[in-house]
């Protein structure tokens, strides 16, 4: 009778516990992007042409360049604040007043000190809301105009002042992206570059631990879609985060421009028509400064034709005389290998036509988790792909770039700890970064079903024991039995000694 109760109160938890895992998975999976209860997106207006963004607020006519409006914070004392995200690390703001009232505004992915000078020269009541955010009072009044402009760098700098972080493909590498995004912040730069594949799968519970991680820099950060983004409903969730897929700045004399290259994995034609035209007539202004493109999916694939970048600590070590598994996996992995450039030649011809004619300097990628290379007329392109996601690219490892301004020809790259080179270290390591992954961003969901599991163990013991209850019976005497009697032997051979 006991046996019989504790059965019906394990399958009533099991079926509690797999149902709440699965309603926990699924709600992750379908669930929209909501930044908190007290956040309002607001429609994306942008225009990529002179990356200006503008919004009415309380009669105010806000416009921010180098930046777009995000939506409408409601404060803890009921103040409405204007969130404004930067896209570069130098936007300004033109605040038309059509009435005299005050207007709040939050400028978040900033470096706050490029704004010190002109807070205080408009006399604005400002607050740092956290390492990358200010919070502004604006005083308006009819037909005044406020100009909020950071402190513009002077020339340009190879000897190390301004600098920049380059990396890409950290996805579900939530660990290794962390100790990335620390030393970031240690080295001081101007702004952190990530060129796609930001989350694994698109999904809301993904890009709230991303932006949660990313939240800590304290410096603008810079984003482009890589494929893994624009999965389910994922294209939504970075637009309410992080704005529009395709835009430029300028910082010093040089001239960055950041495209949307995701759809390059799943469909013929990688960066669509609009954003071609709108790329040309960009290059053509910049003509004249040091232009940099970044992007996610490379126009094609360097490992066919490129000799692999081969670093001492991470050379390969299976060859041909790993042992029968590790020749197995790494047939695999070789059969696995897909290019990863564009799929239409024509187009990768078109993309590095435009790089070359409009002299660009270098192509930031990533796609591939690797640190590759190639020179293609002129035009210096580095896929740097090991941020995070997981290694099976022959001779790869975990690192990002640094970059100096003024110095075009000099990255340095900066490994981090990595699996083996080996297949069968790499896809050990592959196995327990999804582990942890799934752990990270299902918690709930992770530790229901590993409960439903015990319970599932539970009930099957006791199964097989009901099944088999005399040959358990008698196994268990056997055992008391002999126990009894060796303990009774001990004691007369060893008890009355000495």
């Amino acid at each position: 009778m006991k046996i019989k109760k504790i059965m019906n109160i394990a399958v009533i938890s099991l079926c509690l516990c797999l149902a709440t895992g699965v309603g926990a998975f699924i709600y992750n999976a379908e669930g929209s992007y909501k930044i908190n209860n007290d956040f309002v997106s607001v429609p994306l207006q942008f225009n990529p042409d002179d990356s200006s963004s503008t919004y009415q607020m309380n009669k105010a006519e806000v416009t921010v360049y180098g930046g777009f409006v995000k939506g409408i914070q409601k404060d803890k004392d009921g103040t409405e604040s204007l969130v404004i995200r930067a896209l570069s690390p130098l936007p300004s703001l033109e605040i038309k007043g059509n009435t005299t009232d005050n207007i709040s505004l939050r400028l978040e992915n900033i470096n706050p000190d490029f704004y010190a000078k002109s807070i205080v020269t408009n006399n604005l009541p400002s607050a740092k809301v956290t390492v990358n955010t200010l919070q502004l009072s604006v005083a308006l009044d009819v037909g005044k105009i406020i100009n909020i402009d950071p402190i513009q760098p002077a020339g340009t700098d190879s000897t190390g002042k301004y600098k920049y972080v380059i990396l890409g493909d950290n996805r579900d590498g939530y660990d290794t992206f962390a100790q990335i995004i620390q030393q970031a912040n240690g080295l001081d730069p101007v702004f952190v570059i990530d060129n796609g594949d930001l989350v694994f799968s698109g999904k809301p519970n993904q890009y709230r631990l991303f932006d949660k991680t990313v939240g800590n820099i304290s410096t603008t950060f810079c984003t482009t879609l890589g494929n893994h983004d624009i999965r389910g409903n994922g294209r939504d969730s970075y637009t309410t985060l992080y704005g529009p897929a395709y835009y430029s700045f300028d910082f010093a004399n040089s001239h960055f421009v950041f495209l949307d290259s995701s759809p390059g994995w799943a469909e013929k034609q990688a960066i669509s028509d609009e954003q071609y035209t709108w790329l040309e007539n960009d290059l053509k202004k910049a003509q004249g400064k040091r232009i940099f493109v970044i992007s996610h999916i490379p126009p094609q694939d360097p490992r066919s034709g490129v000799t692999k970048n081969e670093i001492p600590n991470y050379v390969d070590e299976v060859k041909d005389n790993g042992n029968w598994l590790e020749q197995k996996l790494n047939n695999y992995s070789e059969t696995k290998s897909m290019n990863h450039g564009f799929q239409d030649s024509e187009e990768a011809a078109k993309f590095e036509n435009l790089m070359s004619t409009y002299h660009v300097d270098t192509v930031y990628l990533s796609h591939i988790h690797s640190y590759l290379e190639y020179t293609k007329d002129g035009v210096r392109y580095l896929i740097t792909g090991g941020a995070g996601a997981e290694l099976l690219t022959e001779n790869s490892y975990y690192h990002y770039m640094i970059a100096k301004m003024g110095d075009v020809k000099t990255t340095t790259i900066v490994e981090l700890p990595s699996p083996a080179n080996n297949y069968l270290a790499r896809y050990g390591a592959t196995i327990q970064l999804f582990a942890n992954a799934m752990y990270e961003e299902n918690p709930v969901a992770v530790v229901f079903l590993m409960a439903g599991i015990v319970l599932l163990l539970l009930l099957l013991i006791i199964k097989i024991y009901l099944w088999k209850s005399q040959p358990f019976n008698n196994l268990g005497r056997w055992l008391l039995d002999t126990g009894k009697y060796a303990v009774k032997r001990f004691k007369e051979l060893f008890g009355n000694k000495g």
